[in-house]
């Protein structure tokens, strides 16, 4: 078979698979199905490993916006921590990596965004004990219209969440 003739047979499989390729996880990248009765989810929810109760740690986990209208997150709460907050990691153009608020986080209808290492994720401050690889934790979302949602989140040592970068989750 012709190299062309193959490539083209190739690209038409690929296309009839039904199987999409990964989008880039870029913080709001990805989609999710939306419908009628859809709802905003949340999955994947893991906190960093902390020793030392007098330092801080991060919760990372997926949003999806299953439903017809926007939703606006407007803020986390956790009994792991005195204090929560939705912050933003960036690197300048030095490659000099900073962390600031985020702020309200804005989901179209049928938009993913990824709290990730790196990323958006909840800074956990004035921890209420330390956190230890395999604890649990209530994560609570508080969205702008008055409703939350309740996720378990569980911890991960520092060598996990490498290898879970590591193999891209």
């Amino acid at each position: 078979m012709k190299p062309a003739l193959f490539l083209g047979a190739l690209l038409a499989l690929c296309a009839c698979s039904g199987e999409k390729a990964a989008a880039p996880q870029q913080g709001k990248a990805l989609s999710c199905e939306t419908s009628e009765t859809g709802a905003v989810a949340a999955t994947g929810a893991w906190l960093r490993e902390q020793k030392d109760a007098t330092a801080m740690s991060a919760a990372y986990f997926t949003l999806c916006n299953g439903a017809m209208t926007p939703a606006t997150l407007t803020g986390v709460s956790t009994p792991a921590a005195g204090r929560a907050e939705i912050h933003q990691s960036s690197r300048d153009e030095n490659g000099v990596v900073s962390m600031a608020p985020a702020g309200e986080i804005i989901l179209a209808p049928g938009e993913r965004v990824l709290f990730e290492p790196g990323g958006k994720h909840v800074m956990l401050m004035a921890l209420a004990a330390p956190i230890a690889s395999g604890d649990h934790a209530a994560l609570t979302l508080q969205f702008a219209n008055g409703a939350s949602i309740v996720v378990d989140a569980i911890a991960k040592s520092n060598v996990e969440a490498a290898m879970n970068d590591h193999e891209g989750h």
